[in-house]
């Protein structure tokens, strides 16, 4: 593989792994956030941001195929 093809990968792989981090410390505060939630209306927001980040996790896990010995890296629109 030429090196260039690594690097953009390997670029790539980094920046989702950075989503990933992202991801889960707003997943972490929206549990914290939820279990002190007093209101119906207030547990449905948070809910609903809970969604969302599902959402963007659903898009990097199509994304990256990682289920092989070489991760491969499937483009994905922000339309999608």
């Amino acid at each position: 593989m030429r090196q260039s093809k690594f690097n953009k990968i390997n670029a790539t792989l980094d920046r989702a792994e950075f989503a990933l981090e992202q991801l889960q410390k707003k997943m972490d505060k929206a549990r914290r956030n939820r279990s002190s939630a007093r209101t119906s209306d207030g547990i449905v927001a948070l809910d609903l941001e809970a969604a969302e980040l599902l959402e963007q996790l659903r898009k990097i896990r199509d994304a990256v195929h990682a289920g092989s010995p070489a991760p491969r890296l499937r483009l994905v629109s922000d339309t999608e």
